[in-house]
This record gives C-alpha cells, sequence and structure tokens, in this order.
C-alpha cells in the first residue's frame, strides 16, 4: 500500500502544478479589465457611459461643485490613443475599434464632443486638445459632422462637436466652427412650416436636433448665468440661431417643453439643451421660464429613476441651473449636486 500512496501523492503533486501553470497562463493571457470605478451611475453604461460621465463632470464644474478625481481618471483613461472616444470601452488595456457607421460602433463624434468639454473644463486640457484635433478629423466635406466616421453628417453630432470645439478654444478652430454653423444652416426649415432642423437633409423638424444645435450656435459651456433675457426669438428674422430659436421656443411656450420625437409625451433632455441654447442667445424669457418650470417640477422623476440617480440628467440639469440661477442643491427638490456625487462608483 505504501508505494500506491508514494505514486498518488507523486501525481496529486503533478496535476496541481499543471493546473498553476495553466491558472497562471490564463491569467496573463485574459485582457485586463477598466475598472469603472469613478464612473457615475449604477446603470449599464455600454452605450452611454462616456456622454453621461462626460455631463455630469461638466454639470458639477459648472456650479462650482468638486468633482471626484476617480471620476476625472476614469474619462480619461477611456480615450483612445488616437484622442478619440467609443461610447464605453469595458477594456481599455488595447487599441480601440475602428469607428464604424454600418454598425454604430467604434470611435464617435457626439462621445468625443462632450468629453472634449469635461476634461477641459476639469483642467485636462492636453488630453481635450487631442479630442479637438480628433473632431477635426472626422469633420465631413460638407462641413457638418458624422456620428462615425465615414457617416452621413446629421444636426446633432455636429452640435456635439461645435460645442466640444468651442468649448476647448473655439478661436482656434473658427474654420470647422464656421463651417459646421452653415451645415447646421442647410437643415433648417422654412418658418411657413415652424422652422427648427431636420436630423438629416430633407427630413422633418427634430426637436432633439433642434435644441442641440441650438446650443452648438450659441457657443461654449457652461452658460453663464442670464436671467435678463429678451423676449422669445421671431423665425421672420431668417438666421438660423432665430429660425432654430423661435422653433423651440414656440414649442416649449405652447406645451412646457420640447415634445418628444416618438411622441411619448415631452422630452425634458431636449428641454435642457434648448433652456441652454436660449440662454447662451439672450433670448427666449417667457419660453426659458416656462421649460424651467416644467424641469423643476419633473426634476425627481426624471433625475432619479426607481431610486437609482441617472447622470445624465443630472449633469444637464446642473448646467441649467447654472445658466437660469437656480440653486443647484434644491432643484425641484432635488439636491443635484449630492445626487450625482453619491452615485460615483
Amino acid at each position: 500500500m505504501a508505494p500506491r500512496l508514494m505514486v498518488t501523492k507523486k501525481v496529486t503533486s503533478a496535476i496541481a502544478a499543471l493546473a498553476a501553470t495553466a491558472l497562471s497562463a490564463t491569467l496573463l493571457a485574459a485582457p485586463a479589465q477598466a475598472a469603472d470605478t469613478g464612473l457615475f451611475g449604477s446603470q449599464d453604461p455600454q452605450f452611454d457611459g462616456v456622454f453621461r460621465q462626460s455631463l455630469a463632470i461638466a454639470g458639477l464644474d459648472a456650479v462650482g461643485a468638486d468633482v471626484p478625481d476617480a471620476a476625472i481618471d476614469w474619462l480619461v483613461d477611456q480615450q483612445c490613443a488616437n484622442g478619440s472616444f467609443e461610447s464605453y470601452r469595458a477594456n481599455t488595456s488595447g487599441a480601440c475599434a475602428t469607428s464604424d457607421p454600418e454598425n454604430f460602433s467604434g470611435p464617435n463624434v457626439d462621445a468625443t464632443g462632450l468629453a472634449a468639454v469635461a476634461l477641459y473644463l476639469a483642467d485636462r486640457e492636453a488630453e481635450a486638445r487631442r479630442a479637438a484635433a480628433w473632431l477635426l478629423r472626422a469633420q465631413n466635406s460638407d462641413s457638418g459632422f458624422p456620428s462615425y466616421l465615414g457617416g452621413q453628417s446629421n444636426a446633432n453630432s455636429t452640435a456635439m462637436a461645435l460645442i466640444g470645439l468651442q468649448t476647448v478654444q473655439a478661436g482656434t478652430y473658427a474654420s470647422a466652427v464656421r463651417g459646421a454653423k452653415s451645415f447646421l444652416g442647410a437643415l433648417k426649415l422654412k418658418c411657413s412650416s415652424g422652422g427648427g432642423l431636420s436630423f438629416l437633409k430633407g427630413g422633418t423638424p427634430n426637436g432633439l436636433a433642434s435644441s442641440q444645435a441650438l446650443m452648438g450656435l450659441a457657443g461654449a459651456l457652461p452658460v453663464e448665468d442670464n436671467v435678463d433675457l429678451r423676449n422669445d426669438p421671431d423665425c421672420r428674422k431668417r438666421d438660423t440661431n432665430s429660425n432654430v430659436g423661435s422653433f423651440v421656443a414656440s414649442a416649449i411656450s405652447e406645451d412646457g417643453a420640447i415634445p418628444s420625437d416618438f411622441g411619448s409625451g415631452p422630452d425634458l433632455s431636449s428641454t435642457g439643451w434648448a433652456l441652454l441654447g436660449l440662454t447662451a442667445l439672450g433670448r427666449g424669457s417667457s419660453a426659458v421660464q416656462s421649460g424651467l418650470a416644467t424641469l423643476q417640477d419633473e426634476a425627481t422623476e426624471y433625475a432619479i429613476s426607481d431610486g437609482e440617480a441617472v447622470p445624465a440628467a443630472l449633469g444637464l440639469l446642473l448646467l441649467v441651473s447654472e445658466a437660469t440661477d437656480t440653486s443647484a442643491r434644491n432643484f425641484g427638490g432635488v439636491n443635484l449636486v449630492t445626487a450625482l456625487r453619491s452615485s460615483t462608483r
């Protein structure tokens, strides 16, 4: 029996050694997963991680609240080697994917534009300028911007690129900014039909496209508080700012918010962007007050879903609170700062 026991011990020892070696090799070969420490919100970040993080950082900075270092580090870690951003990278140890407009994957303009804003406001100027440089390379020959490189230019992506470039420093990118604004002008619809912008050329009026584009036309983030606004814009003045401003102001004055483009009631995100654009232009006294009242009334439901903080909504409301000189710590009963910061992973 003794010899059999010795053999068993040897075999067992050999198996253990092989298992340990295999486990070590597996761990070494496995890709390092990006720790989501610092990411705002508990929701799956696959489709909006960078966008919501950037909007949250910009909102906190706008009201002078401390931004957790971990939140900034998370965003910096998401940046691709060429300066761009994907919507979210679970594994940041390898190279970014190629931008793919057919499959809506890889680096994209919307995430990169807003990330440039957040990085610049967080005093990460080098990373912000790298993002802006990539945006310049993404601009199409028609001077608009696509969602993904090689895709068709659209209003929303052009707006996000404009906001990013103008926040980082408009003067440096003046030619690209002028071209992008001209492209948005080509999307405007006739005042006789209500005005506003279509998402793509030849389309119908789009609330979110018009609202984000108005902010892009107006300038940089954050928007400084402006409580001395002039009357709502008049579409008959024919310039793009008046056309788009009139469209969103009329919609808000009529319904208290921009209607959803999908017919499901008010779109509070579009309304928030519209208020930022109107305030930056110094117009829309009536519409801004009406839209602000709606956002305050709906703040809890909009920014806190099923007891969980919604970072993008909180970030947008923080920007609105700064632009309208409204308390960020009691916005419709919600402490926007505390709610957002406490959602940090």
